[in-house]
């Protein structure tokens, strides 16, 4: 095991002297471009376009170390996070380690293969495949993800196969002296004609101080189908700076739902690149934020071939001092006639100090597309608000109701009912929360 490593972005060279050894040589390469990378990029700042709205200085200025093994955490802490449905498909990893004890796998049916990473390092999609689909360009965290992880999620669906459970990704996050990275890693093969569910979880068990830095590699083949939803429910001063990636061939469904609840910064990079005909995608989200936490999205559908439709709705509530950003890009390249795509941001303000920041972008290089995009940043209606009361609802009451019901339509399209049960009690959990702002904007 490597000695613990402070992750300082002036002296990032260090990293590579201190990353985990490693006899496969696939690991060997990732590494080492990803070293390549952070040798020729700057650490982000608020000069650059794309991070003005984010200050990383909470990075910068915290002695992180490379986290060490697992700690042990009673059973019961652990278990109550799994999924009914997932009874026998379930990988669990606790600080980016795998935890084999934990997991539970073998019921998904003919053709589906679930493990981690270290496991099928020699496998021939994993060779094909990992580290093949990530974006580097201008990009420090995947780099820092490339140098510093050991382990990971490996579904791989051959052709024709269907996963007969949902697929449960959970990582957890646990209490430490010293603030920690951890780097979990996932990747996702859906062959032709395949079809799975999966539900990536990211969970702090205490309120310390840790950075996670997930990188999530799809691979959608013709015809097949993948139905991935993300729920971010890190401690509340943790730090979550996620890069998911999803490549969709032809006749392929791609759709994703990520949910934000936790941490004090986070950062979430969402891809779906089209790379044929036909596709349909989805990436829509929800943001829940207090307090002083900062949630930034920055989102890209890009389009290059003909017959695509794509779907984007990003709801934000936000509460107390919090801070959203949204940076969504809906790219349409020069051959790629008759795409589809619908994308909206919705932000409402529960507090006189919470702060949006919202820039929906259409890049149009075709001439027979139908894209529309908006953003819309309001409060609660007042006349919604005393309507509700002339119904015998108290003031609190009528306002979180009509926060409940702006913050459920995106997931509604969630499939599996405890997940979408789970979700529905974290949205009504934040509005019975967050009814009664100290400023009031109604």
């Amino acid at each position: 095991m490597a000695h613990p490593t402070r992750i300082e972005p002036s002296v990032l060279h260090k990293l590579a002297m201190h990353a985990p050894e490693s006899g496969n040589r696939l690991w060997t390469g990732i590494r080492e471009k990803s070293m390549m990378t952070l040798n020729s990029t700057a650490f982000p700042n608020k000069k650059i376009e794309e991070w003005k709205f984010t200050d990383l200085k909470l990075i910068s200025r915290t002695p992180f170390v490379r986290t060490g093994q697992a700690e042990t955490i009673p059973a019961q802490n652990i278990e109550k996070y799994f999924i009914p449905e997932s009874d026998r498909s379930r990988l669990v990893f606790i600080n980016g380690i795998f935890q084999e004890g934990y997991s539970s796998i073998g019921g998904l049916g003919k053709g589906v293969t679930v493990g981690n990473l270290s496991a099928y390092a020699r496998n021939k999609i994993v060779q094909a495949y990992l580290n093949k689909l990530v974006n580097y360009e201008n990009d420090l965290f995947t780099a820092y993800n490339g140098l510093m992880f050991e382990d990971g999620a490996f579904i791989h669906l051959e052709p024709g196969a269907r996963a007969e459970a949902p697929i449960q990704i959970l990582n957890l996050y646990t209490d430490s002296e010293k603030p920690f990275i951890a780097n979990p890693r996932i990747l996702i093969v859906a062959d032709t004609d395949s079809d799975a569910t999966v539900i990536e979880e990211h969970i702090g068990l205490s309120e310390n101080v840790y950075m996670t830095i997930p990188v999530c590699e799809v691979k959608v083949k013709q015809r097949a189908h993948i139905h991935h939803v993300r729920i971010q429910r890190d401690g509340q001063n943790a730090i979550h700076m996620s890069r998911p990636i999803a490549y969709v061939e032809k006749n392929s469904e791609y759709h994703s739902y990520t949910i934000t609840l936790g941490a004090k910064l986070s950062r979430n990079e969402p891809r779906v690149i089209q790379e044929d005909e036909e596709v349909n995608f989805t990436m829509d989200g929800l943001v829940l934020i207090d307090g002083e936490q900062v949630a930034d999205t920055h989102s890209l559908m890009d389009h290059r071939f003909s017959h695509a439709n794509s779907h984007q709705l990003h709801k934000v509530v936000v509460n107390g001092s919090a801070h959203s950003i949204f940076n969504g890009k809906i790219f349409v390249r020069r051959d790629a006639q008759k795409i589809d795509s619908f994308q909206e941001n919705r932000n409402l303000l529960l507090s006189a100090d919470g702060l949006v920041n919202t820039k929906p972008q259409l890049e149009i290089f075709a001439d027979d597309v139908l894209c529309s995009h908006g953003a819309t940043i309001g409060q609660l209606d007042p006349e919604e608000v005393f309507y509700l009361q002339s119904r015998g609802m108290t003031e609190e009451k009528a306002k979180e109701v009509l926060t409940y019901a702006f913050a459920l339509e995106t997931i509604e399209n969630v499939k599996v009912d405890s997940v979408h049960k789970l979700l529905i009690d974290e949205v009504y959990r934040y509005t019975r929360a967050n009814s009664k702002p100290k400023k009031v904007l109604v």
